[in-house]
């Protein structure tokens, strides 16, 4: 049979719970920002009285949702610029996406980075500036979480819902 070395035992033990709480404390710290997240936006929404039926979150920063019944899209950023924006659909023409590159060159070639992607909707009313919504930055993030097709799936979802 094994001869278990206590002492040996003991560490290795003590090492391995220290390597698990710390995973557990960012799991409790990310539930809790989580929460937290979603009661700023539950308390924005309920203030407006609406009850978005279709929204996506993601980044635990950014959330759109769309109320199908009172035709307003919500959409709130919590960064460090905070932004709640509820859009009221029978005001707005279209939505599109909106993307900005910026060129880096190489000996062998050029290559577009993709800085900002947003949601550019426009208002129906002439003088009415266009809204943009931010969807991503690349001075903020380093990579993508899949936010280009998030935002060409919200432009078809708010383009559809206009149609109707």
């Amino acid at each position: 049979m094994f001869d278990i070395d206590m002492p040996t035992f003991i560490v290795a033990s003590l090492f391995l719970a220290a390597i698990a709480a710390v995973f557990v404390y960012y799991s409790l710290k990310s539930k809790k920002a989580r929460k937290e997240f979603y009661g700023k936006f539950n308390q924005f929404i309920s203030g407006l009285n609406l009850n978005p039926n279709v929204k996506e979150d993601w980044r635990n920063r950014f959330i759109l949702g769309l109320d199908q019944q009172n035709k307003t899209l919500v959409y709130c950023n919590f960064g460090d610029n905070e932004q709640k924006i509820a859009v009221n659909l029978p005001e707005v023409s279209k939505v599109s996406v909106l993307e900005t590159f910026h060129e880096t060159e190489n000996a062998a070639n050029t290559r577009k980075i993709l800085d900002q992607l947003a949601l550019k909707v426009q208002f129906k009313t002439p003088g009415k500036e266009a809204l943009t919504l931010l969807i991503y930055s690349s001075e903020e993030y380093s990579d993508m979480l899949g936010e280009t097709v998030l935002a060409a799936n919200w432009a078809s979802v708010i383009n559809q819902q206009l149609n109707k």
